[in-house]
């Protein structure tokens, strides 16, 4: 089964995106913090780590090259509030397969889960 981490400090957010990603038979571990983050990372591994920018703030840089240390073949989406330019800036030079601005649909959400992962269909359509 594919290990999906989510890393936001919304809690609706999070158990949304756990609600959507478990229907579609992944298995998904959430985490309200970077360190929460951080510490699910050493102790699995995952094939996507699905974040929100703003939570890593000024340390964005720092956490996902720790991330990527922890998570070496993880692939990364990115959940942004920020006008996509200024996300992209924020994001020049790190490994991220996709971004995605808030708010989402959750349709958004599966298609570019699915394409991150290579996969072509879901265990249970919606």
């Amino acid at each position: 089964m594919v290990r999906i981490l989510i890393l936001d400090d919304e809690k609706l957010i999070r158990w949304s995106l756990d609600k959507i990603l478990v229907q579609d038979g992944y298995s998904v571990d959430t985490a309200a913090t970077t360190g929460e983050a951080l510490a699910l990372a050493g102790k699995a591994e995952y094939a996507l780590i699905i974040t929100d920018l703003e939570i890593c703030g000024d340390q964005a840089r720092s956490f996902f090259a720790e991330m990527i240390s922890k998570q070496p073949n993880a692939r990364v989406i990115t959940l942004t509030a920020l006008v996509r330019d200024q996300a992209e800036r924020m994001l020049e030079g790190l490994a991220t397969h996709a971004i995605i601005e808030k708010p989402f649909t959750s349709q958004a959400i599966r298609s570019v889960v699915d394409a991150a992962i290579g996969r072509t269909g879901r265990a249970i359509e919606p």
